[in-house]
C-alpha cells in the first residue's frame, strides 16, 4: 500500500502564543494567569521565564522563513487574549492589533495561511480576577473580543478556532471550577461563531478538541458501554452541542450530569446554537476503562494497559487509535471536514543538544501516524490537514517548562539559537513527496 496525500493536503504545524511568544510585557500587553502565576512560584514552572520563551514575539520573521523552508502550507498558532485586552473587555490595545497584523503579513508573503485560536490556555489575569468562566457575562466579553479579532484579521485569517480543548482549559482551577463553566464557555463559542458567520468573511471557523480514543480491554458489554460513556462525557460532551446543537443522550439520562447544567439550558442552547464549520482534532494517544460501580454517575474508571508504551509527557503511543478517532468522528459528525490540529511525542531533553538533534523516535511515531492518516483519507473520512505538536520547542505549561522536546525545530534557551531536528528533514520530504515511507 502507498502511503500518499492529495495535492491540497493542508499540512501545517502547530504552537500557541503562552508557550513560544514571550514579550509579556512588551507592546502593551496585560498579566495573563500564566505570567502572574511565574512571578509567585517560579519552581512550578521549572524557571522557566514566559518573558521570553522562544522570543516568537521578537523572532517571527526568522520562525515563518523556516515554516516556508519547511514547506508547510499553513501555520497554526494564537492570539493572547491579554495582548488585545490587556486591562479589561472592552479597551483594546492598538498595539496588540498591530502586532499580529505584521505576524499575518509575514505569513501571507510566504503564501503560508494562518489558523488562529482565540483562546489556547491563556487567560487574561483580569478575567480570572473578575470569575473567569462563572462569570454570567462570560460570553458577552468573548464575543466582543472575537468580534475585535475578525474585524482586525478575519480578511487575511483562513481558519479560526474559537476555543482549544476546552475539556481541559474550561475545567481548570482558573477557569472558575464551578460547575457552569463548560456551558458558559459554549454560549461563549456560539456568539463567536455567529459573529463571525454574520460578517461575511472568506476563512471557516470551528474549535479544536482534545479527543482521547477509548478502549475497553475486555469484550464484556458492561465495559465496552464504559468506555462510550467516557468517549461521549470527554469529547462528546463538546463535540455534539458545537455540530448537533445538543448533548449526548447517555449524558442527558444523568441526573449529575442535568445539575451541572443551567436550568434554561435546552432554551438557550436551542436559541443560540450555530453549527461550527469544521472540526479540530487534538490527538496524542488512548486510554482503557472498565465499568466500575462505585466511580461517579458515569461509572468507569482507567485502567493501565501495560501493552502500550508512553512518551514522557505520559502520553500513550498507539497509532491505530488515530484512524479510529477518525472513524468515530466521520459516523458521528457526518459532512463535516476535519483537521487534525495537534500530534506529537514528548521526550525528556538528555541534557546535549547536539544529540537532541537526532529525534529518530520522532519520525517513527510521524511515520505511524502519518501512515495512519494515509489509511483514513483512502477509507473515505474527510480529514483535510495535519498539524504536528509542535513546529518548535515550546514551554509545556502542566509538566514543567523547558523539559519536554516536542518541537521540530530545537531552541536552545540560552541563546535562543534554532535548530531543525531530523524529524524536521523528514516533514519536509513528507511535504514535497506529497506521501511517507
Amino acid at each position: 500500500m502507498k502511503f500518499t496525500f492529495p495535492k491540497d493536503f493542508l499540512f501545517g504545524a502547530a504552537t500557541s502564543a503562552v508557550q513560544i511568544e514571550g514579550g509579556i510585557h512588551e507592546g502593551g500587553k496585560g498579566e495573563d494567569f500564566h505570567s502572574d502565576n511565574y512571578k509567585r512560584n517560579p519552581k512550578l514552572y521549572n524557571f522557566s521565564d514566559p518573558e521570553v520563551n522562544a522570543d516568537f514575539y521578537h523572532k517571527y520573521p526568522e520562525d515563518i522563513k523556516m515554516m516556508k523552508d519547511l514547506g508547510l502550507k499553513c501555520f497554526r498558532f494564537s492570539i493572547s487574549w491579554s495582548r488585545i485586552f490587556p486591562d479589561g473587555p472592552y479597551k483594546v490595545c492598538q498595539e496588540g492589533i498591530d502586532y499580529y497584523n505584521r505576524v499575518i503579513d509575514e505569513l501571507k508573503k510566504y503564501d503560508i495561511k494562518a489558523f488562529f485560536d482565540l483562546w489556547h490556555c491563556d487567560m487574561p489575569l483580569w478575567l480570572v480576577q473578575l470569575g473567569a468562566l462563572t462569570n454570567s457575562s462570560f460570553a458577552d466579553w468573548f464575543g466582543y473580543y472575537a468580534k475585535t479579532c475578525f474585524e482586525a484579521f478575519g480578511d487575511r485569517v483562513d481558519y479560526w478556532c474559537t476555543v482549544n480543548e476546552p475539556n481541559i482549559n474550561c475545567v481548570s482551577k482558573e477557569a472558575g471550577g464551578n460547575k457552569f463553566t463548560f456551558f458558559n464557555m459554549m454560549m461563549g463559542h456560539y456568539k463567536a461563531v455567529k459573529i463571525y458567520k454574520s460578517m461575511n468573511l472568506p476563512g471557516q471557523i470551528g474549535a479544536v478538541i482534545h479527543v482521547i480514543p477509548y478502549y475497553s480491554l475486555s469484550m464484556e458489554q458492561k465495559d465496552i458501554d464504559a468506555a462510550d460513556r467516557a468517549m461521549a462525557y470527554y469529547a462528546g460532551r463538546w463535540l455534539d452541542p458545537m455540530y448537533k446543537g445538543y448533548y449526548p443522550e447517555v449524558l442527558l439520562k444523568e441526573k449529575e450530569f442535568i445539575e451541572s447544567l443551567p436550568p434554561d439550558f435546552e432554551k438557550l442552547m436551542k436559541e443560540n446554537y450555530i453549527e461550527a464549520d469544521f472540526i479540530g482534532v487534538n490527538i496524542y494517544g488512548p486510554e482503557h476503562v472498565e465499568y466500575a460501580e462505585n466511580e461517579g454517575y458515569l461509572k468507569y474508571k482507567k485502567i493501565v494497559n501495560k501493552n502500550i508504551p508512553k512518551d514522557d509527557y505520559g502520553f500513550e503511543y498507539y497509532p491505530q487509535g488515530l484512524f479510529d478517532t477518525l472513524a468515530y468522528l466521520s459516523d458521528n459528525y457526518p459532512g463535516k471536514n476535519i483537521i487534525i490540529t495537534e500530534n506529537g511525542i514528548g521526550v525528556k531533553k538528555w541534557g546535549n543538544y547536539e544529540q537532541e538533534l537526532h529525534d529518530g523516535y520522532r519520525i517513527n511515531y510521524m511515520r505511524e501516524h502519518l501512515r495512519s492518516l494515509s489509511r483514513a483519507i483512502k477509507a473515505g473520512f474527510p480529514v483535510i490537514g495535519y498539524f504536528p505538536w509542535s513546529i518548535m520547542d515550546t514551554s509545556e505549561l502542566r509538566s514543567g517548562g523547558y523539559t519536554l522536546m516536542f518541537g521540530l525545530v530545537q531552541i536552545r534557551y540560552e541563546t535562543l539559537e534554532r535548530v531543525p531536528r531530523d524529524s524536521w528533514y523528514f516533514y519536509q520530504k513528507v511535504i514535497k513527496e506529497l506521501k511517507v515511507d
